[in-house]
């Protein structure tokens, strides 16, 4: 039966899943370790092909099982001594049994890679798939080598490539980044004029492949899917190199050093890893970011010095775009790395993407979108394109959606849409587009200016108490422990825990006096802000409160009802930073400011009163619900 080419993703995605259950079912292997065999006997069937037109491959009549076997076995190893192929599963061996390579084949033997390679839309549809069995193989164990294809087409579309730039990824994973590239310039030579044959497309795609894209993993199992994922999509894999990024010149490859020399690269893409501390000072050593202001090496996170590296890989004008944690652009003892990208590139684009964005990839990791145009020193007057996008084309869960806010966001960026315009000269310490948003900014603004009122700091009206004591060193006295759990934001009350200092799980409480402003800095958004009665002169609250006690002539009601207005609320919010649950910083919250007008008093009166026809009326409330009850009760009981 002559073979053909997969009609359709469908068909081949069926045929797929059938080799992925054979594999399963007859070893019992994993996700990871079916993807592995399965794509060992893919990389047999497609060098088949380019050898022997699949011939090989092919069950013959009345073929004993082990006899099949055994020749792809040594296909498999004679794969492994050719050149364009030998780097891929060298010194690998295929784990699967006679049986299950007999009935992965029967699947296989009557469809062509080839042949789906060969019309340029059939490339897709089979890399396509790869990428598919990729992305749910490594949303296991290996997710934090996957970064879903929505955000890196939309990535490679912001920053756009060409047949000329160099381009590389230094954590580059299945390759995801590089394949996008490559997909990119095939839409570029489709729409060629004078039409190019499909043989011109692809042979101009393997060249540029080979010139311009390169990739540095240091995982070896995953160089080594990525090396095969480009030859799925017919491109060339040479310049995948297992080492890690950031002791690249450690690794004595001299053909990799002659490709990866800082400030030569045109375009890199990256999704470094979030977890774990460069601890090396000898790395740490060769960055600015892995030393102190004293010029000791100091432990930092990867992904910092991932940014340095990439920067000072980058030409003068090459552009990056890479997927970054939030708390880079937020946390305070980062502000160093934030200055580093500001004295070094003009922020072209920070695009926030939703909590959740990286969770079907296994982390939980909050992360955001830089995109940077390396320039030293950068224009003193620029426009940042900050925005936040809700829908990415797929949900937590990973399950597709249609919802998509890629593309008119990527319209938006390429127009300068002005509302999401930020001036370079507005921004000070934190980068976050959450923090620049336009109803946030708008929110900013009216605790920056008011026509009618002047401004005050909540540090100048008052102190922010300091006093703490440990409970642990009185075990037996008993304490009022105020938790966050214990103030009501409805009814604004506080009811504090009864405990012993001995079962205190806090070693610093702050100590309250009757009349503080008891702010939660936590979750701020609940509008957890309460007046301390005279009956909790002395309970002690955990450190996520803030203690404010006003000065002589500060109206005390005044204060609290405008810092609990959902204006102060939202403003709180949008100041709050950290991965979970969100908090403000003391050192912030001092510095917000609220309206006090000369007869502020008087107002604090007026809301005093307000508070107590609000009591009042839902006395009345409660009075008129009992009626009903009543009346409803003597009906039924025909009374």
């Amino acid at each position: 039966m002559p073979i053909t080419r997969f009609a359709s993703e469908y068909e081949l995605q069926k045929v797929v899943q059938r080799c992925h259950n054979i594999l399963w079912e007859r070893h019992g292997f994993d996700p990871a370790q079916a993807f592995d065999e399965f794509s060992k006997l893919l990389f047999v069937k497609l060098y088949d092909e380019v050898t022997m037109v699949g011939a090989r491959t092919a069950i013959r009549r009345g073929e004993p099982i082990e006899q099949f076997a055994g020749r792809v076995r040594w296909l498999f190893e004679q794969a492994n001594r050719t050149p364009g192929f030998n780097a891929i599963f060298s010194g690998q061996t295929i784990v699967a049994d006679d049986l299950a390579i007999y009935e992965v084949f029967r699947q296989l033997q009557n469809y062509s890679l080839l042949q789906t390679t060969s019309a340029v839309d059939g490339a897709d549809i089979k890399g396509t798939i790869y990428e598919h069995i990729i992305g749910n193989t490594f949303r296991g164990e290996l997710g934090q080598f996957f970064t879903h294809r929505n955000i890196v087409e939309f990535m490679v579309r912001m920053i756009g490539v060409d047949e000329d730039m160099v381009v590389y990824d230094p954590a580059c994973g299945s390759g995801g980044f590089l394949i996008m590239c490559a997909k990119l310039i095939r839409e570029q030579l489709k729409a060629h004029q004078p039409p190019l044959s499909q043989e011109a497309i692809a042979k101009r795609l393997k060249a540029y492949s080979q010139r311009c894209l390169i990739g540095t993993e240091i995982n070896e199992r995953t160089a080594r899917v990525a090396r095969l994922n480009l030859l799925m999509h017919g491109l060339d894999y040479t310049n995948i190199f297992t080492v890690n990024a950031l002791k690249v010149e450690e690794s004595g490859n001299e053909r990799l050093l002659s490709l990866i020399r800082e400030g030569t690269i045109d375009v890199i893409f990256a999704n470094p890893p979030f977890a774990g501390y460069e601890k090396d000072p000898n790395v740490l050593a060769k960055f600015e970011l892995g030393q102190n202001g004293r010029g000791q090496v100091t432990s930092v996170t990867r992904e910092v010095l991932f940014i340095e590296r990439i920067i000072r890989l980058l030409r003068p004008g090459g552009m990056a775009g890479i997927v970054i944690p939030q708390g880079i652009f937020t946390n305070r003892n980062l502000a160093r790395v934030r200055d580093y990208i500001r004295r070094h590139t003009q922020i072209l684009a920070i695009i926030e993407l939703p909590d959740w964005a990286f969770i079907p990839s296994g982390t939980s990791v909050r992360g955001s979108l830089l995109f940077i145009r390396k320039m030293e020193p950068p224009p003193p007057n620029y426009e940042i394109f900050m925005k936040r996008v809700e829908h990415i084309g797929f949900t937590s869960t990973g399950r597709p959606d249609e919802r998509n806010d890629f593309e008119i966001t990527l319209d938006e960026f390429k127009r300068r849409e002005p509302r999401y315009m930020v001036p370079i000269t507005e921004i000070q310490d934190r980068i976050d587009a959450k923090f620049y948003l336009p109803e946030h900014r708008a929110i900013i603004n009216l605790f920056r200016r008011n026509p009618k009122y002047r401004l005050v700091k909540l540090s100048d009206i008052g102190t922010f108490h300091t006093e703490k004591i440990n409970p642990r060193r009185s075990p037996d006295q008993e304490i009022n422990l105020v938790e966050t759990s214990c103030v009501d934001p409805v009814t604004l009350t506080i009811t504090p825990k009864r405990i012993k200092g001995r079962d205190c799980n806090y070693t610093s409480l702050k100590v309250l006096r009757a009349g503080d402003i008891l702010i939660s800095r936590r979750r701020a958004y609940r509008g957890a802000i309460v007046v301390v009665p005279p009956e909790l002169d002395g309970a002690l609250a955990i450190p996520e409160f803030s203690v404010l006690r006003l000065q002589e002539g500060i109206d005390r009601n005044y204060v609290v009802e405008i810092l609990r207005s959902p204006e102060f609320l939202q403003l709180m919010t949008i100041y709050s930073t950290g991965e979970m649950s969100g908090r403000i910083a003391e050192k912030d919250l001092r510095q917000l400011q609220i309206p006090l007008p000369e007869d502020h008093a008087r107002i604090g009166a007026e809301f005093v009163a307000l508070r107590e026809r609000i009591k009042e009326l839902d006395r009345l409330i409660r009075v008129e619900q009992e009626r009903i009850r009543a009346l409803a009760r003597r009906v039924i009981e025909g009374s």
